[in-house]
């Protein structure tokens, strides 16, 4: 196992070794988990061999940071899990792979001076050597990690060098607009519909410079369902954030002006410009050099995005195992395709029943029905106690009217959670839109049952803090009354962009 232990105080290893560019691409060592002939390979990047060893590695790296997080895992998501796992995998054996083809170097300086900053984040060299041996690790195996690390680093900043942000994009970007609309959609597609839907919309524009109220006019006829019942109010907004076409009018308007009707694919907007922020002032002058640092690095992200994706379509990636395989087939819409490497798989495990799930799912994509009920009964009938199972199996059967069917398999459900709260209000649901009423009650009366048992264990929860606290009093060297510390206080907003929406 690659995971380092947790201390309190101390940095772990691990996030070396497995993740970093969490949500893109990885910094870990090409040569250090990859290439070994001598293992299986779950895939081969460009003749490049990923073992399973690496995979496990940074599936089950993955599944702990999920855990940490608080973040239930079910069954059903760990195939998902592995994908992402391996395809994290391939990012990193190709970056590794580019940068050895630049034929980028590294400093040994710069790979000792990163060594000494992870030794010296711990509390003592004998926990940080712990540590390093609790990861299967030696000083001479992370170095080599940092090493590809660095060759990495240094090859990204190849590629975004002279990437630059002008002094028109930063005022652009602090520039925003208050604003109101008023949209009017045509009732269908055709070219008729939306001749009358801009026939609407001038009327509503006569009006409006006749001196009719926006906010009325707004709520009576706006087809924008987010914005018409509060007056056509969008609130502040900045480029970027609405329709090419709108956005365009809008900053182009003066505060107070009606601009209109504007088209754009939702239909035709009127927009009334309230108020705006330009980009001058002190307010300006304090947060431009914020402003062009957050677009050097959005332009930066953008950079090395569009290349590692002509680097990812250009190699020559096979995924050898059929299972996963079938993951990234799902994720890419290929149903067919999916079926075939599930079936494949099963030849290999038959006993897992999230193969026989994944498959279902993909006979669910295409349509047969049949098929898919058959091997979510199988997956249920495998894993036994996977409630999510049952409900698949159950709702099938309830979309087939064979209620018999249904209910057995809601029953396993429900006898497979029988603490769990959203499953037995799906289930009261279930039952009350197929009529049956004495199972609705029993729903009931279980859901009551467990709001209790919650309501019990939250009193009891109460009720030991203050005991503890008195405890805690009587201890030697701690003061019986504390002055009380206001904690500071957090609210959460939420700017409303629904124009154009």
């Amino acid at each position: 196992m690659i995971f380092a232990r947790m201390r309190k105080g101390t940095k772990v290893v691990v996030g070396i070794i497995a993740v970093a560019f969490i949500g893109g691409m990885l910094y870990a060592g090409g040569t250090s988990l990859f290439g070994n002939s001598a293992t299986a390979a779950v895939a081969v990047v460009n003749g490049t061999p990923i073992p399973y060893t690496a995979f496990y590695q940074v599936y089950f790296n993955v599944l702990q940071q999920q855990q940490l997080y608080g973040q239930p895992i079910s069954g059903q998501m760990l195939g998902q899990i592995q994908y992402y796992a391996l395809d994290q995998l391939i990012n990193q054996q190709l970056l590794y792979q580019a940068a050895e083809n630049a034929k980028i170097k590294v400093e040994e300086a710069a790979v000792n001076e990163r060594y000494q900053a992870i030794q010296d984040s711990y509390s003592s060299k004998e926990l940080f050597e712990q540590d390093l041996k609790a990861s299967g690790l030696t000083a001479s195996s992370l170095k080599t990690m940092l090493r590809d690390s660095l060759k990495i680093e240094k090859l990204q900043e190849e590629v975004v060098k002279g990437v630059e942000v002008t002094d028109a994009e930063v005022k652009a970007a602090f520039e925003e607009v208050n604003a109101r609309h008023i949209l009017i959609r045509p009732e269908d597609e055709g070219e008729e519909a939306r001749e009358a839907a801009l026939q609407r919309a001038k009327a509503l524009m006569e009006e409006l410079n006749a001196g009719g109220d926006f906010a009325e006019l707004a709520k009576e006829h706006s087809d924008d369902p987010g914005s018409g019942v509060n007056g056509g109010e969008l609130g502040w907004f900045g480029r970027g954030r609405m329709v090419e076409p709108f956005e365009k009018a809008a900053f182009a308007a003066a505060v107070g002006e009606l601009v209109g009707p504007v088209e754009s694919q939702f239909g035709y907007h009127i927009i009334q410009v309230t108020d705006r922020k330009e980009a001058e002032g002190d307010a300006f002058e304090e947060a431009k050099e914020g402003l062009r640092q957050q677009l050097l690095n959005e332009k930066n992200r953008d950079k090395l995005n569009e290349w590692f994706a002509e680097v990812k379509a250009a190699a020559r990636v096979e995924i050898k195992d059929p299972a996963i395989l079938g993951h990234k087939l799902m994720w890419e819409g290929s149903w067919q395709e999916a079926v075939e490497a599930y079936e494949e798989a099963l030849k290999a495990n038959d006993s897992d029943p999230y193969l026989h799930s994944s498959l279902a799912q993909a006979y669910q994509q295409l349509d047969d029905q049949e098929r898919a009920l058959e091997h979510y009964e199988l997956a249920a009938a495998k894993a036994e106690t996977d409630p999510e199972l049952w409900m698949m199996v159950g709702m099938l059967y309830e979309n087939q009217d064979n209620t018999e069917k249904a209910v057995e398999a809601y029953q396993q459900a429900s006898d497979a959670a029988p603490m769990d709260l959203l499953l037995h209000l799906q289930l009261l649901g279930a039952y009350q839109r197929m009529g049956k009423e004495e199972l609705v009650k029993v729903e009931e009366e279980k859901i009551l049952a467990i709001n209790e048992a919650y309501e019990e264990m939250q009193q009891a929860q109460e009720a030991e803090e203050p005991e503890a606290a008195g405890q805690a009093a009587d201890e030697p060297g701690i003061p019986e009354e504390t002055e009380d510390v206001e904690e500071p206080q957090t609210s959460d907003s939420s700017e409303e962009a629904s124009a154009a929406e």
